[in-house]
């Protein structure tokens, strides 16, 4: 191999990256670093969005119905999705759109494998918010298996 020639090869420890987005500027700096590393090392890019029912159910009494909050969230989550999909072809990367409901932290826990890898954007909290709410990539970079890139 000729000197400063790098040669780009398929990493052999991440079968897939799951990019956890939600719609941010933080989750899209995440899913740029995601693409480019997907398409690096010739994986799959799973875009993972998660409509936070549990949170949303004790913010919004169950009888106001006057706004469809799933749906408008639903949507947004559908937008966000095919605006990575769009970003990873445009990149030559395949993306899977998983668009699913539950507590974000326990959801991409569950979804990332040892031989995965999954990049989040976070903004850091200080003070009283981080000791009232905590945050979804400290709980995550805490106790998922696989390896966790958190980009600020």
């Amino acid at each position: 191999m000729k000197k400063g020639h790098v040669k780009k090869r398929r990493h052999e420890d991440f079968r897939r990256i799951i990019a956890a987005v939600d719609g941010s500027s933080y989750a899209t700096k995440a899913v740029k670093k995601a693409i480019s590393l997907a398409k690096l090392n010739g994986v799959e890019l799973v875009a993972l969005y998660v409509i936070d029912t549990p949170r949303l159910t004790q913010t919004i009494p169950y009888d106001d119905v006057s706004v469809p909050w799933e749906a408008i969230l639903t949507k947004q989550g559908k937008e966000v999705l095919n605006d990575v999909e769009k970003m990873g072809k445009a990149a030559g990367v395949t993306v899977i759109k998983k668009l699913v409901e539950g507590l974000p932290e326990e959801v991409i826990i569950n979804e990332g494998k040892k031989d995965d890898l999954i990049v989040m954007g976070c903004k850091g909290l200080t003070g009283l918010d981080h000791i009232l709410l905590g945050s979804v990539c400290e709980k995550v970079s805490h106790h998922a298996v696989a390896p966790v890139l958190i980009v600020r």
